[in-house]
């Protein structure tokens, strides 16, 4: 038996697979981060659980290096990158100097004071990415934490971007699209704060 679907229908079905795929996603980006920051302070024996708080945003930022990592050097174990990313997490979400001081101590005493440079240099590179991006939005900072915790896109971006390609996201998609980010309640933006940050990305992507 043949059944046939209509093109509202179809973007319907789009529309939520996409949903399901962001929510995944960021879901992912969280128990991600939890993992790496228990391993990193067990090594050098300090609770960060206190940075879980960002856990969405972080990953957003630290799953690209993670994959860095992995391609560059397959031979470091989870233990080892895993301190080599709580480094980095602790670099930009930290104002705190010994915290930072030991963690980067730790990481020479480790042997992987070269590798932290190449990650540190790449998250770098992908922290100035993502804040051209943010510029091209015209939003702006006053503080890097607070672009930061917009990083939590990072790997949404992709998904977002078919969508508006294939002209499946609507208005009301949009209030639902923030509805469900904010409903996670693993992002510390405020609902109106991710529609209006997923409005301007939508504007942006269908204005190229």
């Amino acid at each position: 038996m043949e059944i046939l679907i209509n093109s509202t229908q179809t973007n319907k079905i789009i529309v939520e697979s996409t949903f399901k795929d962001i929510g995944n996603s960021i879901k992912t980006s969280y128990e991600f981060v939890k993992d790496v920051l228990s391993k990193g302070g067990n090594q050098i024996g300090e609770n960060l659980t206190f940075l879980v708080t960002w856990g969405a945003s972080i990953g957003g930022l630290i799953r690209p290096l993670n994959s860095f990592i992995q391609n560059k050097n397959p031979e470091f174990s989870d233990i080892e990158i895993s301190l080599l990313l709580t480094g980095i997490i602790c670099s930009y979400f930290v104002d705190n100097k010994t915290l930072v001081t030991k963690i980067v101590k730790k990481i020479n005493e480790s042997g992987l004071s070269r590798a932290f440079t190449d990650v540190f240099t790449k998250s770098e590179e992908l922290k100035r990415s993502f804040f051209d991006f943010i510029e091209s939005l015209n939003i702006t900072f006053h503080k890097m934490t607070n672009i930061l915790s917009y990083a939590f896109i990072i790997p949404l971006i992709p998904m977002i971007y078919n969508g508006v390609s294939e002209g499946v996201f609507s208005e009301n998609d949009i209030v639902e699209f923030s509805k469900r980010i904010s409903g996670f309640g693993l992002v510390t933006l405020s609902g109106v704060a991710i529609k209006n940050f997923i409005q301007k990305i939508i504007k942006r992507f269908k204005s190229n």
